[in-house]
């Protein structure tokens, strides 16, 4: 009888421990790259009017000089093809956050 009781309650234990691991958060873990990365990120500088996107094109550096107004879905295509959006914190659009997407 002992012995039953002591089985069931470590099938019960592994049981749980099992569950848990279905139920891990999968929102972190490791990520293992393997290979390298050739041509860095676009480089983007704000002037007064316009922000000038700085990419590499076959080895050169290429400027584009995008103004405010155009950068929602703007996209340059170079070595490397971003996307880029803007959302204005204020309805005076004197503050604004600018993402740039690497595809």
């Amino acid at each position: 009888m002992v012995k039953a009781t002591v089985k069931h309650l470590c099938c019960i234990a592994a049981l749980a421990s099992l569950s848990a691991f279905t139920h891990a958060d999968d929102s972190g873990g490791v990520i293992h790259f393997r290979g390298e990365i050739v041509e860095g990120g676009c480089g983007l500088s704000h002037q007064q009017q316009a922000v000038d996107i700085t990419c590499s094109n076959k080895g050169k550096p290429v400027t584009h000089s995008v103004a405010y107004s155009a950068l929602n879905n703007y996209t340059v295509h170079n070595d490397s093809t971003i996307r880029t959006d803007i959302r204005y914190l204020d309805p005076q659009k004197t503050l604004a956050i600018v993402s740039v997407t690497y595809q």
